[in-house]
């Protein structure tokens, strides 16, 4: 059975800060230019760059990312499940079919880890063929 999808961001990839791959978990950064995005948390979604007909599973954050000091603007950043793609300057339609859990503040970065990497198991169970 499909699950009906929550809505789609479109956004084009652009660099980041680096912080997912040094965390081991790297992700696409998108410009947003004024797009209307849902409320902030963690996402399964399902993702389709350029204009390829394939689409590929990822989990979304949307927010701020609080457990990192400093004002930070909402932002969506996309981790592709499974595979390594140079994809800056790439345009990504990010399709959103569940929200895992709202955004969190972590105490460090191992609860962060451990908290990303039960997300993606659990948004890898979700779209499961």
């Amino acid at each position: 059975m499909s699950v009906p999808p929550l809505g789609t961001i479109v956004g084009t990839v652009v660099p980041g800060d680096g912080r997912g791959r040094g965390l081991g978990f790297p992700t696409a950064n998108l410009e947003l230019n004024g797009a209307c995005l849902p409320e902030d948390g963690i996402y399964a979604a399902r993702v389709r760059i350029d204009d390829d007909p394939q689409l590929w599973a990822a989990s979304v954050s949307v927010g701020a990312n609080p457990t990192f000091k400093g004002d930070r603007e909402r932002r969506v950043e996309v981790h592709l499940h499974d595979v390594d793609l140079d994809l800056y300057g790439r345009r990504l339609a990010v399709i959103l079919v569940a929200r895992l859990r709202p955004t969190l503040r972590f105490d460090g970065v191992d609860a962060l880890i451990a908290q990303t990497a039960d997300d993606i198991t659990r948004s890898r169970a979700l779209l499961a063929p």
